[in-house]
């Protein structure tokens, strides 16, 4: 995976054949307010990588319509319209205009809509939404995955608690021992992983015991 100076230098390459030349200026510095924001480039990318009406255009405002368990729901605001995103830390997947909502059942229902409809009628006044704010900000967000406090952490994240050792999961060689392994090489032995964690009990992310107490700092994002 690109480090975020690779993924923004991609981005701002991108742009370059994308944004309307009297927009771009502008453009590049909402990009470069989210330099250190997974989740923001990686929607900034999929958009420039793929302009949903195949004209020039430009976000102007990315807004928070939802999140969990390391996943969010964002809007991105264009001149042309409103395009749904759904993003973590490692990828942003497009669901489409904002006017024709969500199809997909299982996105819904992760979200707790009803329906289509549903969503749609909540969604009817972006206004009642804040602009995103970059993840790593939130002291109630795990500063890697992005789960919120009390949430279990996406396998694999550096900052989940072995239940077992009580030490780092991704560090120490409790893994290995619960599944007779020297290493861990396919989905499997992840699978088989995931389901001991489980059983045991995985201990979720706590936001008072494992970060310190970043303030959320103010961004004009708008």
């Amino acid at each position: 995976m690109p480090t975020l100076n690779q993924r923004l230098a991609d981005i701002k390459l991108l742009m370059r054949y994308a944004v309307p030349p009297a927009d771009l200026a502008k453009a590049i510095a909402l990009v470069e307010k989210h330099s250190t924001d997974s989740v923001g480039l990686n929607i900034f990318h999929a958009f420039y990588s793929y302009l949903p009406e195949g004209l020039e255009d430009a976000i102007t405002v990315l807004r928070l319509l939802d999140r969990g368990q390391g996943t969010f729901l964002i809007c991105a605001g264009t001149g042309l319209a409103d395009y749904l995103y759904l993003a973590t830390s490692e990828q942003a997947e497009f669901l489409g205009p904002l006017a024709e909502g969500i199809w997909e059942e299982e996105v819904l229902a992760f979200f707790n809509h009803e329906n289509r409809e549903a969503f749609l009628k909540k969604h009817a006044d972006l206004t009642n939404f804040p602009v995103y704010v970059p993840a790593h900000l939130h002291h109630d967000l795990c500063p890697i995955c992005h789960v919120a406090d009390g949430e279990v952490h996406t396998l694999g994240c550096p900052v989940e608690i072995c239940p077992w050792c009580g030490g780092q999961l991704t560090s120490c060689g409790c893994r290995f021992a619960m599944l007779g392994r020297s290493d861990l090489k396919n989905e499997g032995q992840l699978e088989k992983l995931l389901t001991l964690l489980n059983k045991k009990g995985r201990l979720p992310f706590s936001a008072e015991e494992h970060r310190p107490a970043y303030p959320i700092t103010p961004l004009d994002l708008e």
